[in-house]
């Protein structure tokens, strides 16, 4: 048969010896896989009560007014610890069709959205359907310093890999505005 072969493909013995080199090298890449765990690794949010947390924000006076705009305006709804919903009322929420409150620690989404998304969030509110667990608007209630302090504050919570993500995110948010003449303080 491998002389059949030979005689109708010349370089059948150059193809089966690259054949084998690249089943080789599939097998090891595959192995190799497998014994990779699939499993990211712990995400570590640092806890409210973490003395670093708390050296920063004593040794910050922006951060202690965004931790009391936070603690009187937000905290209620998304925890005083940035943890969300509580989880006892996720499950009835999500039986609704309704929007779950998000956590802005690092197991929420708040990092993935850019300064000027959130600002937006919080100058306007969001509505949630049958108004469960509306945000309200804080236009008025909130200037811009005080959103940056809310911000930064929240940004406490965030892993330094997310808090680089959201920087690059609204700096590319930023060049995006510019270029099609966006004024992002209207």
């Amino acid at each position: 048969m491998i002389n059949f072969l030979s005689a109708i493909f010349p370089h059948f013995g150059e193809l089966k010896r690259g054949l084998c080199i690249s089943v080789a090298i599939l097998l090891t890449l595959c192995s190799s896989a497998c014994s990779m765990t699939s499993t990211p690794e712990p995400l570590f949010t640092a806890p409210t009560e973490s003395p670093a947390r708390l050296a920063l924000i004593e040794s910050d006076s922006n951060l202690q007014a965004g931790r009391s705009s936070y603690d009187l305006l937000c905290a209620h709804c998304h925890g005083y610890g940035g943890e969300g919903q509580l989880e006892a009322t996720i499950e009835n929420t999500l039986s609704l069709g309704l929007l779950t409150v998000p956590a802005h620690d690092a197991t929420g989404h708040t990092w993935q959205h850019p300064d000027q998304v959130l600002r937006e969030a919080i100058l306007q509110g969001i509505q949630n359907p049958l108004d469960h667990f509306p945000m309200p608007a804080f236009e008025g209630t909130l200037n811009e310093e005080e959103i940056n302090q809310v911000l930064d504050y929240i940004r406490l919570w965030w892993t330094v890999e997310q808090r680089e993500y959201q920087r690059n995110l609204t700096r590319h948010h930023a060049e995006i505005d510019a270029e099609f003449g966006i004024n992002a303080n209207e």
